[in-house]
C-alpha cells in the first residue's frame, strides 16, 4: 500500500540541518534544499533515508532487462515491433545504457531494437524508471 504524504522546503532543510554536522553547515542547507526540492524522486529518496531505509541498488550498464512495449519511445511501429520482438507479455529485450541518478524521474537509459515507422529495423534509446525494468537472468 502506498501512502502520500507532503512535505515542504522548511522540513527539508531541517532534516538537512539534523544530518550535516560541519562547519559550513548552513550554507550545504541552502544549496542542496532547493536542489532535492525540485526533484520528487529525490526528496522520496531522501526521506526513505531518513527513516532507515535504503536506495534501490543500481542496475548495472550492460544488464539485459524486459520493458514493456508500452513504455518505450514513440517513433516506432508498435505493432510489427511486438510481432518480431515482444514476447507473450508483450515485453522486449533491452539493454541499460546508463544510470541517470536517484534525483531523476526515469533512472535509466536503455536501448533496444524495434521497427521504425518506415518499416526499418533500428536500435533506438529512451528513457525509462527502475520499476519498468525486469533484469534477465538467462539471455
Amino acid at each position: 500500500m502506498n501512502i502520500s504524504v507532503n512535505y515542504d522546503d522548511t522540513d527539508v532543510a531541517k532534516a538537512l540541518s539534523k544530518i550535516i554536522k560541519d562547519p559550513n553547515a548552513e550554507q550545504f542547507v541552502k544549496l542542496l534544499t532547493p536542489m532535492l526540492c525540485s526533484s520528487s524522486q529525490g526528496a522520496d529518496h531522501f526521506f526513505k533515508l531518513m527513516i532507515g531505509n535504503k536506495l534501490p541498488e543500481v542496475i548495472p550498464n550492460g544488464t539485459y532487462c524486459k520493458v514493456k512495449l508500452s513504455n518505450i519511445s514513440y517513433g516506432i511501429d508498435k505493432e510489427l515491433t511486438a510481432k518480431q520482438y515482444a514476447d507473450e507479455d508483450n515485453r522486449i529485450i533491452c539493454t541499460v545504457q546508463e544510470f541517470r541518478g536517484y534525483h531523476e524521474y526515469s533512472q535509466y537509459v536503455i536501448t533496444y531494437k524495434c521497427i521504425a515507422t518506415s518499416g526499418t529495423e533500428k536500435l533506438d534509446t529512451t528513457y525509462v524508471r527502475d520499476t519498468e525494468l525486469e533484469i534477465v537472468e538467462d539471455f
